[in-house]
């Protein structure tokens, strides 16, 4: 059998593993669905008949043939597409996946590989790539090609900042060695700049394949380029630290605080290091500058308690920690005081050490009360034996007058009787009268509460015939419109809706299906009514809220839709359409909400906006487009910290936001940050922004600062 037999054998088993084509018998039926397909990429209006015509030969097609036509296999049928560079077919089934919120983020990848094959712009590419990044953040694929879709381009800093983002999402170790391969063959000693943001990223290529001994070089190399990286410092003594190479982090800890004397987080963490080296006086003396600063540090505290765990007893260890303190006392409540405080820092150990010595105080000062009381104890009969003397004496006198009290009493209390019995009938007439008030008020709060139902009723019942009434007016308005479209189309969808109805008894199934129908007519406030009715009869069927929250959204109503989408979801997490549905009825609930804040920014009501935006935020909590907009309101209320970090959130949830660069830059700028303010900049040029004033602007004032700092 000759090679191009073969050939022809492989492409037919291809075409029909990849996408289902069991009933095929030659390669020609392959073709002939290409060809439809690749027919209709061709014809921009999809209401045109010819679209129209050609959409209905091709499902009549898949039908025939039984195509196996689930997202599964056309994603497969897709990648066949690309590898025969049949683009135009292949661009109509993402499109269509696009337009139907199915695999949003690999369609718009596979978008991006055709453009990259057919030498569509760099440009293009890109934003077909970041587009998939928008609607997965975690999907490293496609942030790697936009990397190395830069570095092509010669656009290294936001082409490494793509490499890092990679690298922070992914643990596939080949791709992890492909991007070492590629830094390594990137780095220049010409271009400082992105030498040390490569040689960072390669340190974490090795830090995630557990090469310590190549983090740390490249790390060291990455400081040595730019030694005003201090976060990158403070990272590798910690990695020093944790791998117990003491002496190389208090080197790393030592070259901070130069700068950063103050930083009580590094000093605490070189103590730590020095007290592991064995260097106690060293590791003391600067936990004590710790608390000098900050009295109730309790990694502090903890440190200098650990110096002298096993040197000194509890008492001693007190002195030693609060020496500072004037007129400290030691007593019973400071031991079980610092148990409490080592509970709390997980030292059971120590606590039970402290509690310990605390309750043999307890025990001396048991002793000496029980001494004491003895004493007492022996005072104490003296004083009874007085006291019962006193006590004879006191009776006959007491004796004389109680029953001088007694006859006095007796007539008192006669005299009392009669007054508290009277007293007791006014009383019984005062609470029977309160009685009836009180029965009288109940029944007066029932036949209110009586009229307020009944007003409620009234009022629900009209308003359900108001709704009646708008949806009876609309579903005629839709009727008047569908009829007056395609009268002939309409009336063969009525046939089928006529049988329908007269089926007995109506499961949700049959109210599902008059409500498609009604959707085919042109009908969505029919269909949602039908949806309505079904769900009665299914409340728990994910498939009708699904439907539901379609048909809001093609109304424009996304926040009900929203709703709807969220229950099918919560009723059946495998339901996919409805997960993509409910991403794409978000980014469209992101964009009205950012216009409405925009739309109070310009009245500059700055209150206003940021309430919507926050309120937005609450519920899109990672979205760099409403963080971006609430920090150009900050900028206008001149909040320049809260500025700066929504920004800085914003880009980093999409590194290719070159307006966030570009504001950031200025919001350093208005700080006098200008060094942070330049690499701003830079990275602003490097994402292709299409803006030329800025450009221009933007160009002079990275010379300017550029000539500063470089």
């Amino acid at each position: 059998m000759n090679s191009k037999v073969l050939n022809a054998l492989a492409f037919i088993i291809i075409a029909q593993s990849t996408i289902g084509l069991s009933a095929f018998a030659d390669i020609s039926k392959t073709q002939e669905f290409d060809i439809l397909r690749a027919e209709l990429s061709t014809i921009k209006d999809k209401n045109s008949p010819q679209y129209l015509k050609t959409k209905h030969k091709l499902e009549k097609f898949i039908t025939q043939n039984k195509i196996d036509y689930t997202t599964k296999a056309r994603i497969s049928d897709i990648e066949r597409l690309i590898n025969e560079q049949k683009f135009n077919t292949a661009i109509y089934e993402l499109n269509d996946l696009i337009d139907n919120g199915v695999e949003l983020s690999l369609c718009y990848m596979l978008l991006g590989d055709i453009s990259a094959k057919s030498a569509k712009p760099p440009k293009k590419t890109a934003a077909f790539y970041k587009d998939s990044l928008r609607y997965n953040q975690n999907n490293y694929l496609a942030a790697y090609k936009l990397a190395k879709l830069y570095l092509r381009e010669n656009k290294n800093i936001i082409g490494i900042e793509y490499l890092k983002y990679t690298i922070q999402k992914t643990d596939d170790d080949a791709l992890l060695k492909e991007i070492e391969y590629i830094i390594q063959n990137k780095i220049t000693p010409q271009n400082r700049y992105d030498a040390n943001n490569l040689y960072e990223a390669l340190g974490e290529i090795y830090k995630k394949q557990n090469k310590k001994q190549e983090s740390y070089t490249a790390f060291n190399k990455a400081i040595q380029l730019n030694p005003n990286d201090i976060f990158l410092k403070y990272y590798l003594g910690d990695m020093y630290f944790c791998d117990c190479k003491d002496r190389e982090a208090i080197n790393v800890y030592e070259d901070i605080l130069k700068e950063y004397p103050n930083d009580s987080m590094i000093r605490i963490s070189k103590a730590k290091a020095l007290a592991n080296e064995g260097n106690l006086l060293s590791a003391d003396k600067e936990f004590r500058m710790v608390l000098n600063e900050n009295p109730t540090s309790p990694q502090a505290i903890y440190g200098l308690y650990k110096i002298y765990e096993r040197k000194l007893p509890p008492d001693k260890i007190l002195e030693k920690i609060y020496s500072n303190r004037e007129n400290y006392v030691i007593n019973q409540k400071e031991y079980l005081r610092f148990a409490q405080f080592l509970n709390d820092m997980n030292d059971e150990k120590g606590a039970q050490n402290f509690q310990r010595f605390a309750s043999r105080l307890d025990e001396i000062e048991k002793e000496r009360q029980l001494a004491k009381a003895r004493e007492l104890e022996i005072e104490k009969l003296k004083q009874e034996k007085l006291k019962q003397e006193k006590i004879k004496q006191e009776e006959k006198l007491k004796l004389q007058k109680e029953n001088e009290a007694k006859r006095m009493s007796e007539l008192e209390a006669d005299k009392k009787a009669k007054a508290l019995a009277k007293q007791e009938k006014l009383k019984k007439q005062i609470e029977e009268e309160k009685r009836k008030q009180e029965i009288e008020k109940q029944n007066k709060q029932a036949q209110l509460e009586k009229q307020k139902q009944e007003q409620f009723k009234k009022q629900e019942t009209l308003k359900e015939k108001k709704q009646k009434e708008y949806e009876d007016k609309i579903i005629q308005q839709e009727r008047k419109k569908a009829i007056a479209k395609d009268p002939k189309k309409y009336n063969e969808y009525k046939i089928t809706l006529d049988k329908y109805f007269k089926m007995t008894p109506k499961d949700a199934s049959i109210y599902v299906a008059i409500a498609n129908t009604y959707k085919l007519m042109g009908e969505p406030t029919s269909a949602l009514q039908n949806y309505k009715e079904a769900l009665k009869l299914n409340p728990t069927d994910s498939d009708i809220y699904y439907n539901l929250g379609l048909t809001y959204m093609e109304l424009n109503s996304f926040i009900t839709a929203k709703a709807n989408l969220i229950k099918a979801v919560n009723l059946n997490k495998e339901n996919t359409k409805a997960v993509k549905l409910l991403a794409f009825v978000n980014q469209k609930i992101i964009t009205q909400t950012v216009n409405l804040a925009y739309n109070a920014f310009e009245k500059k009501e700055y209150l206003k906006a940021t309430s919507i935006l926050d309120k937005g935020l609450k519920d899109y909590p990672n979205n760099a487009q409403m963080l971006y907009y609430r920090a150009l309101v900050y900028d206008a209320m001149n909040r320049n910290a809260a500025q700066i970090i929504d920004l800085q959130k914003a880009i980093e949830y999409d590194p290719g936001y070159y307006m966030a660069y570009y504001q950031l830059g200025k919001a350093y700028e208005k700080i006098n940050d200008e060094r942070s303010a330049l690499v701003a900049y830079e990275k602003f040029l490097s994402t292709e922004p299409e803006e030329k004033d800025l450009i221009e602007e933007i160009q002079k004032k990275v010379v300017a600062l550029g000539a500063k700092y470089y």
